[in-house]
């Protein structure tokens, strides 16, 4: 599972902690919905019209307004059987929750984990329902609630920093054997699902520009990518194989065993090309005490301080982005004491302690006015 996923599993399990019954409705069976089964919460399956840019067009927005008409009916209808008290929508991609809220006169909660800037018509349009059909917005970092602001209220949104179990995530297992890597290798890695703006591409011109510094370097990518998006592999592979540098790649595609994969890494990058909410991998890896290097937007400015927690770099030069994490290349001493401030940052900035309190309260003074 990936960021969202991650923390909607964690926010359910702190509504059941505090006396909640929460019903859970997805499009498809699939990893979450096992999770969420193995913590005994209820799950019910209904197409509920996730917008993706693949829809984009006259056949997708008419197979989108279809999908969400159907999934409204049956929403209300759920509502109505099970006395449901509020909606909670846990991603600007499914809309029709508020839908159904203002139909059913419930409140609504939309937890965003998105800065959506493109194509803009689009960008308009969500925020427009999302500032319409929302009593309270959950913005994941100080960054999407700008964003927001500009279409929605700022009273009407509240800032949450996620958290996670850090001392759930601590592990000594790593994956040097397993990968057959050399030892005299420093090891760079990635994580994040296969998309344009995720910054893989980036992450190659990286790698081509740190070589030229240290040759002595491998890179490992975790990740996969949409249904229907398998052509970026393809993409990613032939520009490996143009810039000879498959022979320093290693390309592990979708894996569960992150803590073990941090815990292989010599520095943690995450390049995104376009503004990264709040990326929860940062926090996993600040708490394996790692380096962590990211492009200076989005939510990474909030989550590393720069050279003292973590590092930032431009997000479209390569080369000087390079020169920026050169120093940390050579040097074992520096790069585990900014790991060891990433930890403590994490373990006092971003602790799940801090999140339940925070999210509790609000959905409670939201149900009860």
């Amino acid at each position: 599972m990936y960021g969202a996923s991650k923390i909607l599993l964690i926010t359910l399990q702190m509504l059941i902690k505090n006396g909640h019954k929460p019903l859970v409705v997805l499009s498809e069976d699939g990893l979450l919905s096992r999770a969420l089964k193995k913590e005994y919460i209820e799950v019910r399956f209904i197409k509920l019209g996730i917008i993706r840019r693949k829809y984009f067009n006259f056949k997708g927005l008419i197979n989108r307004f279809r999908t969400l008409w159907i999934a409204k009916n049956q929403l209300t209808e759920l509502c109505i059987q099970e006395n449901i008290d509020l909606i909670y929508s846990n991603t600007a991609a499914v809309i029709v929750g508020g839908w159904v809220a203002r139909k059913c006169r419930l409140k609504h909660v939309f937890h965003i984990h998105e800065i959506i800037q493109s194509p803009s018509w689009f960008a308009f349009l969500i925020h427009k329902m999302i500032a319409r059909n929302a009593d309270h917005v959950i913005a994941v970092s100080r960054a999407v609630k700008d964003h927001l602001s500009t279409f929605i209220p700022q009273h009407k949104i509240s800032v949450i920093y996620n958290g996670l179990d850090y001392s759930s995530l601590s592990s000594n297992q790593n994956l040097s054997k397993e990968l057959s890597l050399r030892p005299n290798h420093l090891i760079i890695g990635m994580i994040a699902r296969v998309h344009p703006w995720k910054g893989q591409s980036y992450f190659i011109d990286l790698a081509k520009a740190l070589l030229k510094k240290k040759s002595a370097l491998t890179f490992i990518m975790v990740g996969d990518a949409y249904p229907g998006n398998e052509y970026l592999y393809d993409e990613l592979n032939a520009k490996l194989e143009t810039l000879g540098l498959k022979s320093h790649f290693i390309n592990l595609g979708y894996r569960e065993d992150i803590m073990a994969i941090l815990n292989t890494l010599d520095l943690f990058i995450l390049p995104s090309t376009a503004p990264d909410p709040f990326p929860t991998v940062i926090l996993e890896a600040m708490s394996c005490q790692k380096t962590v290097i990211a492009t200076a937007q989005g939510g990474a400015l909030e989550m590393i301080e720069h050279q003292v927690s973590g590092i930032h770099i431009p997000l479209d030069n390569a080369q000087e982005a390079a020169k920026i994490i050169s120093p940390y290349l050579s040097d074992e001493k520096m790069r585990r004491a900014m790991g060891q401030v990433a930890q403590q940052k994490v373990n006092a900035d971003f602790s799940l302690v801090s999140f339940e309190k925070n999210i509790m309260q609000l959905l409670t003074v939201i149900h009860e006015h």
